[in-house]
């Protein structure tokens, strides 16, 4: 009999994007209780803009500058200092929020990023988009989202995952990596997909129930299938339907396949309606995206 692995780590980098508010400090202690190996690195990066020594003569931008990043470095010092973060190191990125942040989840080969959220109102959001939305649709990392509801939980794992889909190519894409992912974690999988309630038909649910088992056995891989708890239908609003499953099932994450921004990223950012930015919003447990 082989002996059993002690030594896996898998998460080995770990993100944490901070503007030293509330939600990123608890992202940093969910990041934290994730990191259960010496081998685990958590980062807290931080985005500066250079908007305000943008203009201006060459010397006096070169002395704002100096001065702008230095109140910087002092807030992340003050900020780790207040909340007892031990255990991490920092880093400060050049650029407007999402996309720099962005850049150096993919330039440092960063596993997971941990942030927080405050799903801002429809009307704010559509003016100002969401750089949680900015990061995990441009980021090549797991992305795991605290939103605004999310209510304290006694332990910050990942055994017990929800699987939110609609059977799209690009969530059925992001199973390879949800099998690494919940074997890595020796987790479960409990899969929801949410169908327009107006199918009335018990034949026609019955299919549809049959459909999603089929095409969810046929993508995932063997070691993945013996890890899913059930597949279910439920005939609803999909938030609703996803959020309630999750409460139901106790979920320490949803996972969400989403698509890769590309092109128009930032256009689909300010789009309100947006499923997954919904699913933040009302969710009791943090939400995974995993970008095809």
């Amino acid at each position: 009999m082989k002996p059993a692995q002690t030594d896996r780590t898998p998460i080995r980098k770990i993100a944490v994007p901070t503007d030293f508010s509330p939600g990123s400090t608890s992202a940093m202690a969910y990041a934290l209780a994730l990191a259960t190996t010496g081998d685990s690195k958590v980062i807290a990066v931080h985005g500066v803009d250079p908007f305000e020594y943008s203009f201006g003569p060459k010397d006096l931008r070169y002395i704002k500058k100096k001065e702008i990043w230095a109140r910087a470095r002092e807030a992340m010092d003050q900020w780790l200092q207040a909340q007892q973060f031990s255990g991490c190191t920092t880093s400060m990125v050049e650029g407007e929020a999402g996309p720099a942040i962005a850049q150096f989840i993919d330039h440092r080969g960063i596993d997971l990023t941990v942030l927080g959220t405050s799903a801002r109102s429809h009307a704010v959001r559509l003016l100002l988009g969401s750089v949680a939305e900015e990061i995990f649709r441009k980021a090549n990392s797991l992305v795991l989202v605290l939103g605004p509801k999310m209510q304290p939980r006694r332990r910050r794992q990942l055994k017990r995952l929800v699987f939110a889909t609609a059977l799209e190519p690009h969530s059925l894409a992001a199973l390879p990596r949800l099998s690494k992912l919940a074997r890595d974690f020796d987790a479960t999988v409990s899969v929801i997909r949410a169908v327009r309630p107006d199918i009335r038909s018990v034949a026609a649910r019955k299919n549809i129930q049959t459909e999603t088992e089929s095409k969810i056995n046929a993508a995932a891989d063997p070691a993945f299938r013996k890890l899913i708890k059930k597949i279910r239908v439920e005939f609803g609003h999909p938030v609703k339907v996803i959020t309630n499953f999750a409460n139901a099932n106790k979920a320490d994450a949803i996972v969400m396949g989403i698509r890769s921004g590309g092109e128009w990223g930032r256009a689909t950012t300010h789009i309100p309606w947006a499923i997954a930015h919904r699913v933040i919003a009302g969710a009791k447990c943090p939400v995974l995206t995993i970008r095809a």
